[in-house]
C-alpha cells in the first residue's frame, strides 16, 4: 500500500514552533531526537521526519483500513541514504515495515510510502490548489480506464480515506492525496490494476 506527504516550509516555519517544550519528545523517538540535534539543518530534519510518519501512516491506515488514528512515537523513522538527490529511509509501525522517497528542495519536502522495496507508484507535485491535483489524479486515472473524467467521482469512505467511484461504486483506491500551504501531491500505483472496466 502506499501514502504520501507534502510539507510547505515556508508555511512550516511560521506557523509551527517545533521547538516549543515537549513538542520532540511527544512526536519523535529518541533515535529521531538523535537524528535531528545531530543534523546540519535540524528545521529540515524535523519537517523529513514529520513528513515520513505521515506518509506511512496514510499507507498504514489503507492497507489495514484502520479508523484515524496517529499516535506519533509508534513509528520509528530509519535514515538510509542522505543526498542532495533525495532522502531514502524505512519506517516501522506496528512491526511493519514501510519503504519511503524523500525529495527535498528550498520551498518543501515531499515523501512517498510505499509497503514494498521496489518503488513502483507514481507521483506529481504541483504548486496549486487541491483541487487541481484531485482533477490530475482523477484524469490520469481516467485516461487508465479509458473513461471519461466526468464518470468517475471522488469520495471518501467511513475511514475519510479519499476513493474513485464509477457508477456509485468503488473503482480505485490505490492512491494517496496530501497537501500543505501551497503544495498539493498525490501518489498512485497503477500496477496490476484491471485495464478495462465495464462502462454501464
Amino acid at each position: 500500500m502506499i501514502g504520501n506527504d507534502v510539507v510547505d516550509l515556508q508555511l512550516a516555519a511560521r506557523e509551527s514552533n517545533w521547538r516549543r517544550r515537549g513538542f520532540l519528545q511527544k512526536v519523535f523517538t529518541a533515535t529521531e531526537q538523535e537524528y535531528i540535534t545531530a543534523s546540519k539543518d535540524p528545521n529540515v530534519m524535523v519537517w523529513l521526519l514529520w513528513s515520513m510518519k505521515e506518509a506511512v501512516y496514510k499507507a498504514h491506515q489503507r492497507q489495514y483500513d484502520l479508523p484515524p488514528r496517529l499516535n506519533w512515537r509508534l513509528q520509528e523513522c530509519e535514515l538510509k541514504q542522505y543526498s542532495s538527490a533525495g532522502v531514502s529511509g524505512k519506517v516501522i509501525i506496528e512491526d511493519k515495515e514501510y519503504y519511503t522517497t524523500s525529495e527535498i528542495t528550498s520551498e518543501f519536502i515531499h515523501t512517498s510510502a510505499e509497503n514494498a522495496r521496489e518503488k513502483r507508484a507514481e507521483y506529481a507535485i504541483f504548486e496549486a490548489p487541491s483541487s487541481e491535483v484531485k482533477a490530475a489524479i482523477i484524469k490520469r486515472v481516467s485516461d487508465f480506464f479509458s473513461l471519461e473524467p466526468a464518470q468517475l467521482q471522488l469520495q471518501k469512505d467511513a475511514f475519510g480515506m479519499p476513493f474513485l467511484s464509477l457508477n456509485k461504486h468503488s473503482l480505485f483506491d490505490r492512491f494517496s492525496l496530501s497537501g500543505h500551504g501551497r503544495f498539493s501531491a498525490y501518489i498512485l500505483s497503477l500496477i496490476n490494476c484491471e485495464t478495462t472496466v465495464k462502462q454501464s
